[in-house]
């Protein structure tokens, strides 16, 4: 007696399944009748109650038929994971790791490098907010230039103190003070 086709093989499992799930939820439901206490009597429950149960019991017959039939994933044959970068390595051996820890990921930058990197920021910096900066006059003195916050100094916040408009300049500013609690 052979299923020749995969659906009739998957229709008898699930009918198995709903048959198992109907005993349980009759069992579940009449379990008095397995202390022996008595004579066999049906419980007194509506039809409902057995489809209900008969429901909850297949669901759980199915999931834990899924999570029986999962399997954890296998690992990688003959690679391992460095600690440090997180980059497969496929030689285990002790030449394999000397050659990966030799291989520089990103190279430092030379000190020729880095000043020219700082001296573009400054003068995209000086371009973008010094002209934009409010322009006060009092007098012959004018007010310097709007400082970019990031590089306000403690001596600029104690001259800060000493001068009212400050606050106001910040917040009209076109660059964003930093601080959430200042509002424009």
């Amino acid at each position: 007696m052979g299923f020749p086709t995969r659906s009739s093989r998957y229709v008898l499992r699930e009918l198995l399944l709903l048959v198992i799930a109907v005993a349980a939820a009759f069992v579940f439901i009449n379990h008095d009748n397995l202390y022996l206490n008595h004579p066999f009597r049906l419980a007194d429950a509506r039809i409902e109650s057995y489809l209900l149960a008969s429901v909850v019991i297949y669901l759980f017959l199915r999931v834990a038929i899924i999570a029986l039939e999962m399997r954890p994933p296998r690992p990688a044959d003959g690679l391992l994971r460095c600690p440090e970068c997180g980059q497969w390595i496929d030689v285990r051996s002790a030449d394999g790791l000397a050659a990966h820890h030799r291989i520089a990921l990103t190279p430092k930058p030379s000190p020729k490098e880095i000043v020219s990197a700082v001296a573009l920021r400054k003068a995209v910096d000086a371009a973008r907010f010094g002209p934009l900066a409010p322009q006060v006059e009092t007098g012959k003195a004018q007010t310097p230039a709007m400082p970019i916050l990031e590089n306000l100094t403690g001596q600029d916040l104690l001259e800060a103190l000493h001068d009212p408009d400050f606050v106001e300049r910040i917040r009209h500013s076109p660059q964003r003070p930093l601080d959430r609690d200042l509002k424009r």
